[in-house]
C-alpha cells in the first residue's frame, strides 16, 4: 500500500511540474498575443487539472484503505515507518513547492489576460466612438448628406 501511495505522489509531483511549465508557456503566448496558442495550452491545462484531481481522489482511497477513519495522508504518516515516511514527506514538500510556484504563475497569467482584455475593450470602445457620427442628423430631410461645415461667406464690416 505504501508503494502505491509513493507512486501516486510521484505522479502528482510530475503532473504539477508539467502544470508549472504549461503555465509558463501560457504566459509567453499571452505576451506574444497568440490567442490560438493560448486556447490550446488552456485546454491541455484543464485536462491536466482533471488528471491531478483524479490522482488525489485515488490517493484518498489509498489512505482510507490504510486507515478507514483517515481522510488525509497527514493523518496516517505517523503509522508509516521512518524511511518511507521521509520519502513521502520529501515528495509532499516538493508538490507543495511546485503548487506555490503554479499559483504565482497562474496569478500572473490572470493579471496579464485581464490587462489584455481591458486593452482590447478600450480599443473597441475608442474605434466605436470614432466611427459613430458626431451629429445625430447626418442626412437631411431630402436624404442628402448634410455638410457639417458651413459654406464660406464674405465678411463685411470694420475691424
Amino acid at each position: 500500500m505504501i508503494k502505491l501511495i509513493q507512486a501516486n505522489l510521484d505522479r502528482q509531483s510530475k503532473a504539477v511540474l508539467l502544470l508549472s511549465m504549461l503555465l509558463q508557456e501560457e504566459f509567453s503566448l499571452l505576451m506574444n498575443k497568440d490567442p490560438h496558442g493560448v486556447t490550446g495550452v488552456e485546454l491541455v491545462i484543464q485536462e491536466l487539472m482533471r488528471q491531478i484531481s483524479a490522482e488525489r481522489m485515488s490517493m484518498r482511497s489509498f489512505v482510507q484503505k490504510f486507515d478507514p477513519s483517515a481522510q488525509r495522508l497527514g493523518q496516517i504518516l505517523s503509522a508509516i515507518e521512518d524511511g518511507q515516511r521521509a520519502e513521502i514527506e520529501k515528495l509532499l514538500s516538493k508538490i507543495d513547492e511546485l503548487e506555490q510556484k503554479c499559483g504565482v504563475q497562474a496569478t500572473k497569467n490572470h493579471q496579464l489576460a485581464q490587462a489584455l482584455l481591458e486593452q482590447s475593450s478600450s480599443m473597441l470602445d475608442f474605434l466605436h466612438r470614432e466611427i459613430t457620427p458626431k451629429e445625430k442628423n447626418v442626412y437631411s430631410a431630402r436624404g442628402r448628406y448634410t455638410n457639417p461645415k458651413p459654406q464660406a461667406s464674405l465678411i463685411n464690416g470694420r475691424l
